[in-house]
Order: C-alpha cells, then sequence, then structure tokens
C-alpha cells in the first residue's frame, strides 16, 4: 500500500479477507487510541485502573478529565507563570485552605527573611 508521501507501506495481517486500505485503517486508529492512553499516563497522571469493567474505567478518565480541565482553566486565569505540574502540587498542598490562587502563587514576602535576621543570640561568655 502506498501512502500520501508515496512511501510503501508494508503491514502483515491473518485477516486475508480484509483488503489494504482497511487494514491500514485499523492500525490509524489503534495507534490513536494508542497515543490517546500515552497522554491519559502523562497529563492526568493515571497509572492504573481501579475498576476493571467499562463503567468504572470511563468514570475514572472523566473524573481524571474533569479535574485537569478545572486545574487548567484556574491556571490560565491567573495568568500563573509556574509550569502545569507545579500549579497542581500548589492546589493539591492548599486544598483545605481559603486562601486565594494569587496569595499562593506570590513570591514570599520580604518580611519572613527579615524576622530571620532579627532573631536574638545567645552568646556565652
Amino acid at each position: 500500500m502506498r501512502i500520501e508521501s508515496g512511501k510503501i507501506l508494508r503491514l502483515f495481517t491473518n485477516d486475508l479477507d480484509a483488503s489494504a486500505e482497511e487494514i491500514a485503517a485499523l492500525y490509524k486508529r489503534r495507534w490513536d487510541i494508542e497515543l490517546f492512553f500515552k497522554w491519559i499516563k502523562q497529563n492526568l497522571k493515571i497509572k492504573r485502573f481501579f475498576g476493571v469493567n467499562e463503567n468504572a474505567v470511563r468514570t475514572q478518565i472523566y473524573v481524571a478529565l474533569i479535574a485537569y480541565l478545572i486545574l487548567h482553566a484556574a491556571r490560565k486565569a491567573t495568568q500563573c507563570a509556574v509550569r502545569p505540574q507545579s500549579f497542581t502540587r500548589l492546589v493539591r498542598l492548599n486544598l483545605m485552605s481559603r486562601k486565594s490562587i494569587d496569595v499562593l502563587t506570590a513570591p514570599p514576602s520580604p518580611k519572613a527573611t527579615d524576622l530571620q535576621s532579627k532573631q536574638l543570640t545567645l552568646e556565652l561568655c
């Protein structure tokens, strides 16, 4: 079979009834599925599925996708300059605190460093 670039593509199969175009289309769909699962592993951080039936897998993917989209929207809304993974970690660590995202992403105030320099020191004579 020849692809758009003119290169000859050779596929091996035991399905002798299907045409070369049908086999190539099946491989393309399978490759798209592989790329989708790679994206899930990298972006949604799903390492394994908790359930084995179709409904459990779908639910876990939907929940992870919703969380990903909410975090992505929050990061864009705050125009945060930190990496997506750092932003996710920041939200996860402060999930139960009532602070705005702007406060969490702001650099530490200089007052904290001033307090450290004004600490009393103990001198032994």
